[in-house]
């Protein structure tokens, strides 16, 4: 028996290891790295040391600290800005050669006998060593696991230990026979050393670029942010713990810097040469060897028990209690004591704590944050301390230095004691916003999961829930103290979370519980304590759970027949298999309906058929329920009748987030076939846009040449919006990509010159021309994905919108950014006139250029193409479809779409015959449709006076298919009457399938809005400028009511904040509070000081900002248009149509803005079909209402 569970915990563990083989390689890889840094520069320091104590005087010591700060401030700023130009890894691997080769070149000039070498060495070994450890800790905290850090730093951490025990114990036996000068070869050999085991680790990454590369990284910012980041929103702001940690930091560097100076004076006083050189190395030795002992049975339980906040403290109270030792008895022994505790308490608890600490900072933060500490804080207070040494060197003696560093450690103590509360608030806050990331569960220290205790037994609903979903998350952490009093909790959500946790986890004691609640009137309450009762599988809730299948209520009896099947095995499933076979083939909606979403509270995966029928049951509700369950079970049979349902706009949200709730390894080989299938699937692209994993990114892409144009065009909306969330597209295949676009771009242009310019290819060479603007969205797209989204879509808007110098300005940067045959073709396409200018009349010819459109498989172009080889017939005058596109380009709403798209329009007209005199609409009754007259005439009466007459090829109604509003007037058949009628559900149904045409429709009215606003503003300047005036004055005031009144309430204040100002912006109008919820869940707050500019003029209008507190200054230059505050809104016209910014704009005082980008816009806009009516309805509305006065 023995044998069998040894040779099973063997079996575990290489099973383990070879499932986490990278994780562990890694690991000691970076142990390795460490090891070797650390030993460098144990030998280089003690080298170092020794050449210059043994050479020069005591008293020229105090006068090196102040050079050796400043080189290192000066080389700390100088890496800092470096970190933001070159990757991380390339980076690390700079500075190992450039310290390796400097190390050698200093040995040689020793040789050579070079004057002033040795106070050269003495600085500059420290600014190496100090790069190198920098590079590290950066490199490591890239290439670590962050979501395991706490468990795997002190392994990491340990290398370094151990690189100083062995350097240390080492130098004391190889100085002797090498020589001091000799060390230096050892100082490079361990750096090139250290060269090897970083190209290990970045060998095991596969996406290099996503790792290393800060931008890519973190989430986009945006170009104003990345210009001035800390500014706008404010480092300190971000992350308030950093003020104190820089305290902190700032003094121990100070007291440190003293301690080394009296440990070195005392010291040279004791040794010279290589007596000196054999203690440094025996106290290093003996430092590291005591540094890994607490390492190992001290660092990480100390961490854990207490937290970081807490452990943060250990390290300055040694120092102090040291130094007060020292002042009392300056000799080598306690100056040994005080140093020695820098290595082994400062390498240990103290540099993990300051490392933990860094951790749960917002990626887009931790870099500048750690660059703040590492190359500004640290610098700055040696340079202090270099100073005060010149100053006081010679007037203190070398024990009184102890006053000072006692005075400075406490000051340090009262500053770390101050980290807990601000660096809480940080977890707090975020908490309030948003549920805190995954990858930051596991940095959890007490300290912190008690303020997430404190707010999951708070009254407010949103942060309990989240704090539960975040406790519940973390491994052991145990709940059931909790339990008792959640279930009195006021959210009928958090006791519904609280049931289902029990569920769940069928935690001991629990059960007695859940006895008031079997009998709620509340039936989402009661059945969910019915099903957590039947988890506990007791005899005696069985007949119970048997009782209820005989409910009257069909929840209630679903829930048992879920709870029976599940927890009770046979003889649960022989009581419930008769309800469940009469509740699955009833004629009531309810039943089946409750039985759909039974399966994916059953969790049974092999019982899953049921629920394919249901997937295609004539109910909207049943197939929502089942797409639920689906989601739930994860089953690779349901994708074939999950994926229909995406098309459909009732269904298709619950659909994508079915699919979206399997493993890639499932889900993307079932869902690729369907990218390149004959019947196109528009909405496919938003699963693996969901998925938001590098896999799927691969998989969206992989078959991108087989896809139909359509089907491209969705790929790549989707494509670059996963792309700013880290995905990253192998170069050179978007590269090929590319490359392919530009020759179809120019196969479409010479077939467009060969065609004749006459009235019958008319339309073919409008399709060309709109073909070939497709054509270019593409590449852009494709551009954007290779290179900064952001400046490719300025680029763009600028080329495609702009005025000359934009365009100009526009073909510069393409210039700049490209290189090579990429360059040269898209300048052509910039530099290219739109026109054609006539092309063959050559038969022959023209039939094969005809053929050559025909096979591209457009079905506009494909129409077109047949009616004018049927040009001389009879038949093809009597295209319908191609007049029904002449009748809409009539229609001024549709006017500026292109062909192709009025044709997806005149597919959803239906032909309506109408007698004469009869009334086609009414005024003042509501209007749902818009109407073309394909034949007769028609009568406008208002008052039932006839005030004008409509004929052939007119239209009526057209506001009415948007905004569903009053008729303005009577229209009468004024003769037998031919009507093509488009009904608002019938366009909106096509506008939400064709999500390119909505956003056209968006940008033709909100480019319309633009120009009859400007001229309106001509004449009205002066009173629109009161009235904003006296509107500004009225929000805020309200905005202040209403927040005082939530803060009271004790409310989120932050969350409401923002719901309320969203509610101000007029775009939004027909928003639902749910949808105001999920808007304020997604945008950002940014901060701009007086001065500071939150757009440019000519910028492309990639966001909208809401003020929150403090004034815009509107302007041209030094032109003033208008000046903005709390609760007024600018920019949303922009992200609809895409126009550069027309204005500058500026803080005129502390400005706090929301911030919501055009992506974020679009996504919110086609999750829901009503949302995208309400917005289009607005833009109506308000277009219609400035016509008015005109």
């Amino acid at each position: 028996m023995p044998k069998f569970s040894v040779e099973r915990l063997l079996i575990r563990l290489v099973r383990q290891f070879h499932s986490k083989q990278f994780e562990y390689s890694n690991i000691m890889y970076l142990f390795g790295y460490l090891f070797c840094v650390v030993s460098a520069s144990t030998i280089g320091r003690t080298a170092a040391d020794t050449l210059f104590l043994s050479t020069y005087d005591a008293s020229m010591l105090s006068y090196m600290y102040l050079p050796q700060a400043g080189t290192l401030l000066l080389v700390g700023i100088i890496y800092q800005r470096l970190c933001g130009r070159f990757r991380t890894d390339q980076l690390v691997i700079g500075v190992i050669v450039m310290a390796a080769f400097l190390a050698i070149c200093s040995r040689i000039m020793i040789g050579m006998g070079t004057s002033g070498i040795l106070p050269v060495i003495y600085i500059g070994y420290d600014v190496l060593n100090f790069l190198m450890i920098v590079s590290f800790w950066q490199f490591a905290t890239i290439t670590m696991d962050q979501r395991k850090a706490k468990r795997t730093i002190g392994l990491v951490g340990s290398g370094g230990i151990v690189g100083g025990i062995l350097s240390g114990f080492g130098l004391k036996l190889i100085v002797q026979p090498l020589g001091t000068e000799n060390l230096i070869y050892v100082y490079a050999g361990f750096q090139l050393l250290s060269l090897l085991f970083v190209i290990l680790v970045i060998k095991g990454i596969e996406n290099r670029n996503k790792v290393f590369s800060e931008k890519t990284n973190s989430k986009k910012l945006s170009k104003r942010m990345e210009q001035g980041i800390e500014k706008h929103q404010g480092l300190f702001q971000s992350v308030p713990h950093l003020r104190y940690v820089a305290v902190v930091v700032g003094t121990i560097v100070i007291s440190l810097t003293f301690i080394d100076y009296q440990f070195k004076i005392i010291l040279r006083e004791s040794l010279q040469n290589e007596a000196l050189a054999g203690f440094m190395g025996s106290f290093y030795g003996f430092a590291g060897l005591l540094a890994l002992l607490v390492q190992f049975f001290l660092s990480g339980k100390l961490i854990a028990r207490f937290g970081v906040t807490t452990a943060i403290l250990v390290f300055p109270f040694v120092l102090l209690t040291g130094s007060l030792m020292l002042l009392m008895m300056p000799i080598l022994a306690f100056a040994t004591l005080v140093k020695g505790s820098d290595k082994v308490l400062g390498d240990t608890v103290y540099s993990s704590v300051t490392q933990l600490i860094m951790f749960p900072i917002p990626p887009e933060w931790r870099g500048r944050a750690k660059g703040f500490l590492d190359g500004i804080v640290r610098n700055g207070a040696k340079a202090v301390a270099a100073i005060s040494l010149i100053v006081l060197s010679g007037r203190v003696a070398v024990e009184q230095f102890s006053y000072i560093i006692v005075g400075l450690l406490l000051f340090c103590i009262f500053a770390a004691i101050k980290i807990k509360k601000a660096y809480l608030s940080l977890l707090l806050s975020t908490l309030q916003s948003k549920p805190i990331q995954d990858e930051h569960i596991d940095l959890m220290d007490p300290a912190s999961t008690q303020v997430m205790v404190e707010a999951l037994l708070g009254n407010d609903r949103q942060q309990a829930l989240y704090a539960f979903q975040f406790l519940n998350s973390i491994q052991g952490f145990d709940m059931g103290p909790y339990l008792e009093e959640l279930l009195q909790h006021p959210s009928e959500e958090i006791r519904i979370a609280v049931l289902q946790y029990i569920q769940s986890e069928i935690p001991e004691k629990a059960e007695f519980m859940l006895e008031p609640f079997l009998e709620s009137p509340n039936i989402r309450i009661r059945s969910n304590a019915i099903l957590a009762m039947a988890a506990y599988a007791k005899e005696v809730n069985f007949e119970r759970m048997i009782s209820l299948l005989k409910e009257e209520n069909v929840e209630i009896r679903s829930i048992a027949i879920a709870g029976l099947i599940k927890y009770y095995g046979i003889d649960g499933m022989f009581h419930a298999v008769g309800a469940l076979k009469e509740m699955l083939s009833s004629s009531c909606e309810e039943e089946r309906m409750a039985m759909a979403s039974l399966f994916g509270l059953m969790g049974i995966q092999s019982f899953y058929k049921p629920l394919i029928p249901m997937l295609t049951d004539s109910s909207e509700r049943v197939r929502i329920g089942a797409l639920k369950s689906a989601g739930m079970l994860c089953i690779p049979e349901l994708i074939p009748y999950i994926v229909p349902l995406v098309k459909a706009s009732t269904t298709r949200k619950q659909a994508i987030e079915a699919m979206a709730s399997y493993e890639d390894k499932v889900i993307l080989p079932l869902l690729k076939p369907y990218l390149c299938a004959d019947q196109e699937h528009f909405h496919l692209p938003h699963v693996f846009e969901a998925l938001g994993t590098q896999a799927a990114f691969n998989a969206l892409l992989e078959n991108y040449e087989q896809l139909t144009v359509d089907m491209r065009e969705k790929v790549l909306e989707s494509a670059v919006r996963m792309k700013s969330d880290s995905c990253i597209i192998d170069f050179s295949y978007g590269e090929r990509l590319i490359m392919q676009e530009l020759e179809l771009y120019w196969m479409w242009t010479e077939r467009g010159e060969l065609l004749p310019t006459t009235e019958k290819f008319a339309l073919i060479l409008e399709a060309i021309k709109e073909m070939r603007i497709r054509q270019v969205r593409r590449i852009f797209q494709l551009l954007s994905l290779i290179h900064d989204t952001k400046t490719i879509n300025a680029v763009y808007v600028n080329w495609s919108t702009g005025d000359a110098q934009q365009q100009s300005n526009a073909a510069e940067v393409i210039d700049q950014l490209l290189g090579g045959k990429l360059r040269t073709e898209i300048t052509k396409i910039i530099a290219q006139n739109s026109s054609f200018q006539g092309g063959t009349q050559n038969p022959a010819l023209l039939e094969e250029n005809l053929a050559w459109l025909y096979q591209q498989g457009d079905s506009w172009m494909r129409r077109l193409i047949e009616h004018v080889r049927l040009h001389d017939s009879v038949q093809s005058s009597k295209d319908e479809y191609i007049e029904r596109v002449r009748l809409l380009k009539n229609v001024s709403l549709f006017a500026e779409l292109s062909g192709r798209d009025l044709f997806k329009i005149a597919q959803h007209l239906k032909l309506v015959h109408i007698k004469k005199k009869t009334i086609i609409i009414k005024e003042m009754d509501s209007g749902d449709s818009l109407y073309l007259i394909k034949q007769g005439t028609t009568g406008i009466y208002k008052n039932s006076t006839k005030v004008a007459e409509l004929s052939e090829n007119e239209c009526f109604g057209e506001m009415a298919v948007l905004t569903d509003g009053p008729r303005s007037a009577t229209i009468i058949a004024e003769e037998d009457t031919e009507l093509y009628q488009l009904t608002s559900h019938a366009f909106y149904d096509m506008l939400f399938e064709r999500t390119e045409i909505a956003l056209e429709l968006m940008r033709l009215l909100s480019r319309r809005l633009r120009s009859v606003n400007a001229r309106i503003a001509i004449a009205d300047k002066a009173v629109i400028t009161e009235q904003e005036v006296a509107i500004a004055a009225v929000l805020e005031d309200n905005v202040m009511k209403e927040l005082e009144t939530l803060s009271e309430q004790g409310k989120n204040e932050k969350m409401i904040r923002r719901i309320l100002m969203l509610q101000r912006i007029s775009l939004f109008a027909h928003c639902s509070q749910k949808d105001f919820l999920h808007l304020a869940h997604m945008v950002k707050e940014n901060v701009y000081e007086a001065g500071e500019q939150v757009c440019r003029i000519g910028e492309d209008g990639d966001a909208m900002f809401c003020i929150i507190e403090g004034q815009i200054l509107v302007h041209k230059g030094g032109e003033t248009l208008t000046s903005l505050g709390m609760g007024e809104s600018f920019g949303e016209m922009a992200i609809i149509d895409g126009e550069p910014r027309s204005a500058d704009c500026t803080a005129t005082s502390r400005t706090i803005v929301m911030e919501l980008t055009r992506e974020q816009v679009f996504t919110f806009c086609f999750q829901r079909i009503e949302v995208l009516k309400g917005i289009i309805r607005v833009l109506a509305e308000r277009f219609q209402g400035t016509q008015d006065r005109m």
